[in-house]
């Protein structure tokens, strides 16, 4: 009894990890599309899907889609992206969190390093007893290279509104630091690593902090890629009950589409 309960404790885990998982801020962070390592110019779309079903000694329900979209009008690019999971293990919730975000990007001149973004992000998750957060903010971004590695950094003004269980809402003021980098190991892989400060307008001490460190690669062709990474998210003043920090480990295989 012991070892299948483990057992479906891992299958659940590595099925789990699959997913594009969101944590407290992780919807804050309008992410490109993988497909872009894919080198995909006009439109692009990344779908991955997960599930697991088990009945017995233990009773187990997974399933997790996320979704990438991207679409090229010269000199504007249009992102589109969204993930839900929803985990039970014997009846008791353990993972029941999704988002949704868009961003338009627009260069301020023809191949340069500048360009400012608008985005609008909505999000859930269960644990965090948040029923709903929507974030819109623009900003300006800059780009540049160092050597053959590229790096982007960006600061945008936002205003979040939140609704928490028991009534509780919050609507505050943010400003997002954020700075990107990637570094190639091949054709086909790389290295990226993303993080971001966002401190509220409205309250001194409070603030998030988003890192993670991630490897990607193309395994067949162009169709089809692989992502580990790590993540680690630290709010500075959460809910009462509500721990301050969330790490994970992902590992997700993901279809490229587009050209």
């Amino acid at each position: 009894m012991v070892k299948s309960t483990a057992a479906a404790l891992l299958a659940t885990l590595a099925v789990a990890s699959a997913a594009h998982a969101q944590l407290r801020g992780t919807d804050l962070r309008t992410a490109l599309p993988e497909m872009v390592l894919g080198n995909k110019k006009v439109w692009g779309a990344d779908l991955g899907f997960g599930g697991n079903f088990n009945r017995g000694n233990t009773d187990i329900d997974y399933i997790g889609g996320s979704f990438a979209l991207f679409k090229a009008w010269q000199p504007c690019t249009v992102y589109l992206n969204g993930s839900a999971v929803y985990n039970t293990y014997n009846g008791i919730k353990v993972i029941n969190q999704g988002s949704a975000t868009a961003r338009y990007d627009h260069p301020l001149s023809k191949n340069g390093p500048w360009k400012v973004f608008v985005f609008n992000t909505n999000a859930y998750n269960y644990f965090l007893r948040l029923n709903y957060r929507s974030t819109s903010g623009a900003g300006p971004w800059y780009d540049f290279a160092l050597g053959s590695t590229k790096h982007g950094v960006s600061v945008a003004p936002a205003y979040e509104y939140e609704d928490f269980k028991n009534h509780i809402y919050r609507r505050t003021g943010r400003l997002s630091f954020r700075g990107v980098s990637k570094f190639p190991i091949s054709k086909a892989a790389e290295f990226n690593t993303d993080f971001f400060y966002v401190p509220s307008l409205d309250a001194d001490g409070n603030f998030r902090l988003f890192g993670e460190i991630a490897f990607q690669t193309l395994v067949w062709k162009e169709f089809l890629g692989l992502k580990l990474s790590w993540t680690d998210e630290y709010e500075s003043r959460p809910l009462p009950g509500v721990k301050r920090n969330d790490s994970i480990w992902m590992t997700s295989l993901v279809v490229h589409l587009g050209r």
